[in-house]
């Protein structure tokens, strides 16, 4: 069933309790990166550190485009039917044509971030970058692997040149709020928000990271606000939920909050994350009282819950 975990600050799209999902939702200057500097010799890139296992396979059964046009045009239409990895083997083919072809690896950062492979798609990033320095997508895409990978003071350069050159960016814009939230400068985070919701209006991740900025800096009425009106336009937006529960047990409004945590979990699981947020406030008798609540409910496999008794028992010893 439900686990609970830490916090973790190094996450860029949720800060995942699994039952509690306290979120900011990652998901995407004039100074540029070092090492991105211009240069009027083409970049030939290591063409086998841009596939995959996948787009291996496609190399071996599809049909070989003609030149860099035809490439890219096969890699477009495979890209909006969805097949990322023949897409993904066009744009290659594309690049091998033409090794200059900025286009080609910034489709091929783009399908390789998406996917999860982070180190080709920043080499496909960097070869963008050192192809033009102010290409705004390779700098927001590999602004964004670095804030994932934990590399924050890389990752707010990037994303900072990023939004200088397109306003427009606004997965740009909220990498640097988390950036901003995780350093504590929450003016910073909210302004960022802000300008990320005014290149993308009404988006429920965006209004919920707001809010939990304002959450962070102490402002419940204001964060309860942008939770519930990021719920309104999505009721199945189940961060907005959790968030309002977790507003709603900073409060004291235990019923409020357990209702806000069931619209996203079983009762047994909302009543153990209550219980554990009173844990980590020394709100240790209310905290034991929902433990407890959680293992009546879910006596057979509620283990969490259990867990988590024992653990309040050894801070209160």
């Amino acid at each position: 069933m439900t686990s609970i975990q830490l916090i973790n600050p190094n996450s860029m799209f949720s800060y995942p309790l699994r039952g509690i999902l306290f979120c900011l939702v990652f998901i995407n200057t004039s100074a540029l990166l070092t090492g991105c500097t211009s240069t009027s010799i083409p970049v030939k890139p290591r063409i086998s550190e841009l596939y995959d296992d996948k787009a291996a396979l496609v190399h071996q059964i599809q049909e070989i485009a003609a030149d860099s046009p035809s490439a890219m045009n096969r890699a477009n239409q495979f890209l909006q039917q969805g097949n990322k990895d023949e897409a993904l083997y066009y744009y290659v083919r594309a690049l091998e044509f033409d090794s200059t072809n900025k286009d080609a690896l910034d489709k091929i950062g783009e399908i390789h971030a998406e996917k999860g492979n982070y180190e080709p798609a920043e080499s496909a990033y960097q070869l963008a970058l050192k192809l033009e320095p102010k290409n705004a997508n390779a700098l927001e895409g590999l602004g964004l692997i670095q804030l994932k990978s934990g590399r924050q003071d890389e990752a707010k350069q990037a994303l900072a040149a990023a939004v200088n050159i397109d306003a427009g960016l606004w997965r740009a814009y909220n990498g640097l709020g988390l950036i901003a939230d995780k350093e504590g400068d929450y003016a910073h985070a909210a302004q960022y928000y802000e300008n990320a919701l005014k290149a993308k209006p009404n988006t429920p991740m965006l209004i919920n990271n707001l809010g939990y900025s304002k959450y962070l800096s102490g402002d419940l009425q204001r964060a309860m606000q942008l939770f519930n009106a990021a719920s309104e336009l999505d009721d199945k937006f189940d961060s907005a939920w959790l968030n309002q529960g977790l507003v709603h047990a900073r409060l004291g409004n235990d019923t409020k909050a357990i209702q806000a945590f069931m619209h996203v979990l079983d009762e047994a699981d909302a009543y153990n994350n209550l219980g554990y947020i009173y844990m980590v406030n020394n709100r240790t008798p209310a905290a034991y009282e929902y433990f407890q609540k959680a293992i009546s409910l879910s006596p057979t496999y509620h283990k969490q819950a259990n867990e988590n008794l024992k653990r309040l028992d050894a801070i209160d010893n």
